[in-house]
């Protein structure tokens, strides 16, 4: 899963069933609104981070080739952010999208899943994100329910 908001990014790869990055990168502009309440991200979190965004893609481009698939909810913002193209990527908000709008991952992992995400005062969880996202994928092929890809 990757984050963004408001000038920081933060990187969350599933990599063989565990987390293999999770970092968050210096802004590049001095940030209006943390969006606390969504993104987790604190002007407390971001004031020792050092790592800036080239260190982000390098991280990513030492587990991802160009076969390897990027599986997510939302990811155009996340792969605009990271400044990153990618040719083989599955965006649940895509493949789950109805009634004109994209349906939410905390909506979709509770209707699908049976599982409630996302309800942390803190702030969304990247690996919770991108494991609900994920599984949503291995529902969808499990089911075969209209499978968009």
């Amino acid at each position: 899963r990757f984050y963004h908001g408001n000038g920081s990014s933060g990187i969350n790869a599933e990599y063989g069933g565990g987390t293999s990055i999770d970092m968050l990168v210096q802004p590049t502009a001095r940030v209006l609104d943390y969006n606390t309440r969504y993104s987790g991200v604190t002007e407390k979190s971001l004031s020792k981070v050092t790592a800036k965004l080239f260190d982000a893609q390098k991280a990513l481009y030492k587990l991802i080739t160009v076969d390897c698939i990027l599986v997510g909810h939302s990811l155009e913002s996340d792969l605009h952010a990271l400044q990153m193209i990618h040719r083989n990527v599955v965006d649940t908000s895509l493949v789950f999208y109805g009634g004109g709008y994209k349906r939410g991952l905390a909506t979709l992992s509770a209707e699908c899943l049976g599982r409630i995400i996302q309800s942390a005062d803190t702030g969304h969880d990247s690996t919770e994100d991108a494991v609900a996202a994920l599984d949503l994928m291995k529902h969808k092929l499990k089911t075969n329910d209209n499978v968009k890809l």
